[in-house]
């Protein structure tokens, strides 16, 4: 996978997070940043980034719909990313899936 187009992304997310004042997220993701490559792979496929409840894919800014909606545009050209390259959470395909109908049914 290339890890700069993930490291890019990511860097957006936080910037969505920090400015949504999702303060404990956005360190989570700067501090996935700060590492080497390793640490942001463990990062790509952790239960923080595509878990279930409290995970930045299910929580992130879901009282800001503008700010909801651009997450879960980043967090489709990272999971397709990261399927493209096998590399995935037990939960990414579900949410991307969830995330593209979402846009094509006009829910979010």
């Amino acid at each position: 996978m290339e890890t700069d187009a993930a490291r890019e992304i990511l860097s957006e997310i936080a910037g969505l997070l920090e400015t949504g004042r999702e303060d404990a997220a956005a360190v989570m993701v700067r501090d996935a940043l700060a590492g080497p490559d390793g640490t942001i792979e463990q990062f790509l496929i952790s239960n923080e980034l595509w878990g279930g409840a409290g995970s930045i894919a299910d929580q992130a800014c879901v009282d800001d719909s503008g700010r909801r909606k651009a997450i879960e545009g980043l967090l489709i050209q990272l999971g397709s990313l990261q399927i493209q390259a096998g590399k995935t959470n037990l939960r990414t395909g579900s949410w991307v899936a969830a995330f593209e109908k979402w846009r094509r049914d006009g829910v979010r």
